[in-house]
């Protein structure tokens, strides 16, 4: 429990960080607030794959299992099959 709120503290924090930051003066290509807004947007991305991930999974095995599951109308119904006489 300790640790979820620690997670999610700290994925605050590093939204945070990155709404407050996002428009700094760039110091060119070894900008340290361009890094660390970069470590903060992996972090974010990472902490939001392990919570959506059961939800993903529980979501393919619900679809697989449907597809499986075979309708009682699945066999295509026409005349032939219905031995229906055609005549002109």
């Amino acid at each position: 429990m300790i640790k979820t709120l620690l997670d999610r503290l700290l994925v605050f924090l590093a939204s945070l960080y990155v709404s407050r930051h996002l428009e700094h003066h760039c110091h060119g290509e070894h900008c340290h607030v361009c890094h660390h807004i970069h470590r903060c947007l992996e972090l974010i991305s990472v902490c939001m794959e392990i919570v959506v991930a059961p939800f993903v999974l529980a979501l393919r095995c619900f679809f697989f299992r449907l597809a499986c599951i075979k309708l009682p109308f699945t066999q295509p119904v026409t005349l032939v099959s219905q031995k229906i006489l055609l005549l002109n």
